[in-house]
């Protein structure tokens, strides 16, 4: 591991072990968790192929597009028993 990276970890492990209170004995869960944080802030961001969706898919994406939000909010019908 190299030492950037180490002090990196080591210091994100403190800032949540200081946030959860302090805890004893708990300084492997901090470490890995602050490690795969940092990992994943340095991993690629995945690109979304919407130009390979399916035809169906791009149908619902209008499809939703056009409806939402709505302009109206939801009606209420009373169903049988319910007084009003």
């Amino acid at each position: 591991m190299e030492p950037d990276s180490e002090h990196r970890i080591r210091e994100r492990a403190y800032q949540l072990w200081e946030k959860e209170g302090s805890p004893e004995g708990r300084d492997h869960e901090f470490w890995e968790r602050a490690r795969l944080m940092l990992e994943g802030e340095q991993a690629p961001k995945m690109a979304t192929p919407l130009d390979q969706r399916s035809a169906h898919e791009r149908e619902a994406d209008e499809a939703s597009a056009e409806s939402f939000p709505a302009s109206d909010p939801p009606s209420f019908t009373p169903t049988a028993g319910t007084r009003t």
